[in-house]
């Protein structure tokens, strides 16, 4: 049995389902207006277990597998149109909370995760900056030794949760050699002093998950809240994208798992030239490139998911995140292309759910790494980069 079609699995997608569409859908179409993250929404998912499904017992999660969070996302975006929403929360199981579990000292695990699960804390990554990006070498965020800890100066840039975060996994030059060993991740509490937030992107995409910049001047960060060891940063930012690359790919495949039935259904409702247009070949190959597209995505995630079960070491699994990620994030704006093509003028128009759906897609192939960066890693992993 392939972990797709574990029926535990299924039953933790269709429990997020419900719960979205009772407790999360509301007025969707004004948070997204007006760019309006919901804290209320946020604490619901937390009391319902969502940030806990696969994080260990022993911090407050269910200790299930990462197919379970996948397939709550999963559920969860299919219940509801707050595709942002459900970014934000994918952004912090993936980029903190399974991090800090696989490589915070158990003092940092005992502070963080069971106030992340619970809702109290909320997290954002810190590694990316305004001219800083797929190349960790540019970072010019830099933390200096100091007694009993580093003193952290410079400014992260495009930070989801950036501005309702309470802490941040936020990365440092610790050298200036172009070394591996030049970095080092830290997690710093956004209310200590010389924190600041910048103003928020208003972006076209995810827009209910905020995306800002957050600034660092001379800033203590004691050294406890070392994560993965001075110098270690980079190994950090490894396991950190690498599972952001695995879970945030369910925000992908539960919006195509709603869209793909409403759009069947318009094919059989719109009349043109006297017959349903999905009796037109033109049509009909576009929804069959959807059904493919969103059943070959979902089988891609979840096989994916059920190997790292086994495994938790992320860098034995490099390439494949990297290829499922390409390929479903490629596939998840096509999905959405088409959908868009199929409904018209319909697909465009602010009335219906169809444009933001396809908004939405479009910032996939950027985050947690490029496609170009993708392909980069592919070709240098198969030998011939």
């Amino acid at each position: 049995m392939q972990p797709w079609q574990d029926p535990t699995i299924e039953e933790t997608r269709k429990k997020y389902k419900q719960f979205a569409q009772e407790h999360l859908e509301g007025d969707w179409k004004q948070r997204d207006d007006n760019l309006e993250f919901s804290a209320e929404r946020w604490r619901k998912c937390a009391e319902f277990g969502a940030f806990g499904l696969s994080m260990k017992k022993a911090y407050g999660g269910q200790g299930f597998s990462y197919s379970h969070t996948i397939a709550a996302l999963e559920g969860l975006c299919e219940g509801c149109h707050d595709t942002g929403f459900f970014f934000a929360m994918a952004s912090q199981i993936s980029g903190t909370q399974l991090t800090l579990q696989a490589l915070a000292s158990e003092q940092l695990k005992q502070k963080y995760l069971p106030d992340l699960i619970s809702g109290k804390h909320l997290s954002s990554l810190g590694f990316s900056e305004m001219e800083a990006g797929s190349d960790i070498y540019s970072i010019e965020t830099t933390a200096t030794k100091a007694d009993g800890g580093f003193i952290l100066n410079g400014s992260k840039a495009f930070i989801t949760n950036s501005l309702d975060a309470t802490c941040c996994l936020v990365f440092a030059k610790t050298a200036d050699n172009r070394s591996p060993f030049d970095f080092t991740a830290f997690m710093v509490d956004l209310d200590w002093d010389g924190v600041s937030h910048g103003e928020p992107f208003e972006k076209s995409t995810l827009r209910t998950c905020s995306l800002g910049r957050i600034d660092f001047k001379d800033v203590f960060v004691p050294d406890e809240h070392i994560v993965g060891g001075v110098g270690g940063g980079l190994n950090v930012i490894k396991v950190s994208i690498g599972w952001e690359r695995i879970l945030l790919m369910g925000v992908c495949i539960g919006p195509m798992a709603r869209v793909l039935p409403e759009t069947i259904q318009r094919t059989k409702d719109r009349q043109q030239f006297g017959r349903p247009i999905g009796k037109f070949q033109q049509m009909s190959s576009k929804i069959a490139d959807m059904v493919m597209r969103y059943k070959v995505s979902r089988k891609v995630i979840y096989d994916l998911a059920g190997q790292l079960s086994s495994d938790d070491s992320m860098g034995n699994h490099l390439e494949d995140v990297a290829i499922a990620k390409l390929y479903v994030t490629e596939n998840y704006i096509q999905f959405m292309l088409d959908a868009t093509q199929i409904w018209g003028g319909r697909g465009v128009c602010k009335e219906f759910s169809i444009q933001q759906d396809m908004r939405d897609s479009l910032s996939s192939t950027i985050w947690a790494g490029t496609s170009e960066t993708l392909r980069n890693t592919i070709a240098k992993l198969s030998g011939t980069g």
